[in-house]
């Protein structure tokens, strides 16, 4: 018989190809190449933490934070990414990612734990707000392609 708990551990780069297609079911296409390229940078670092859940061999969830200083306020722990794969969810395995990178977070001697949810995922806000995260502000989003012409360059105000 298996053993069927789920396991926490660290991100390594062999998970590099379970995470872009659990990354695809978020909504967030990519290649193994191009995850291997991201991982190179993020696993690297001493401000990012990276953890996978798994079941025997079985990756189910990934969860990324990162460690943010602003000039405006004091640092926090940011989630940059927590995905549970369709067949895992309700299982316990994003609170287990969650409690790993609060774990993390207060090494950091950081006070606060953030993140960011798309305004079209219900399901985890509800997720977030049950376990104590409370919504704080709603915002817009911008970006710009740096390798395309940019528009008007005019100062129109702060961010």
């Amino acid at each position: 018989m298996s053993d069927e708990r789920i396991r926490l551990r660290r991100m390594a780069m062999h998970d590099a190809a379970a995470v872009a297609a659990l990354s695809g079911e978020l909504g967030y296409p990519s290649e193994t190449a191009r995850m291997v390229a991201r991982l190179n940078i993020v696993l690297e670092r001493e401000d990012h933490a990276a953890f996978v859940a798994t079941r025997g061999e079985f990756i189910l969830g990934w969860a990324h934070a990162f460690v943010c200083h602003f000039v405006e306020s004091d640092a926090f722990v940011e989630i940059g990414g927590l995905v549970v794969g369709e067949s895992a969810r309700g299982q316990g395995v994003g609170t287990k990612l969650l409690e790993a990178i609060a774990g993390w977070a207060r090494t950091q001697g950081v006070a606060e734990l953030r993140v960011r949810s798309n305004i079209k995922r219900p399901r985890a806000h509800a997720f977030y707000e049950a376990r104590g995260f409370a919504e704080t502000k709603a915002q817009l989003v911008f970006a710009r392609s740096l390798l395309a012409p940019a528009g008007n360059e005019a100062d129109h105000g702060a961010a």
